[in-house]
């Protein structure tokens, strides 16, 4: 619940709109099916918002647990990415972005 609320305070604040959000989830080590719950709802809300949740550095076991809880198809392979650096140049490869401002 927190992780979610800090999440959408993170995209209310931004200076600039925000396309996508990535997580680091190399510290993740499980998930239940309360955070599973969690992670379907925030999801569903970024994606009304036109706002992508991608995954960095998630551990197979988790992705396990994902996919027992039913999200890894939600998610889809392409929402998760072996490293953040590549999470990152995926999506500069995906969007024009304007260093500028």
């Amino acid at each position: 619940e927190l992780f979610h609320q800090r999440v959408l305070h993170a995209i209310a604040e931004s200076p600039t709109p925000v396309r996508r959000i990535i997580v680091t989830a190399e510290p993740v080590t499980s998930i239940d099916v309360t955070s599973a719950d969690m992670l379907a709802e925030l999801e569903h809300t970024l994606t009304e918002s036109g706002v992508e949740l991608r995954f960095a550095e998630m551990k197979d076991p988790v992705k396990d647990k994902l996919k027992r809880f039913e999200l890894l198809d939600r998610f889809g392979a392409a929402d998760f990415y072996p490293t953040i650096g590549s999470a990152v140049d995926a999506y500069l490869e995906e969007h024009v972005v304007d260093w500028k401002h």
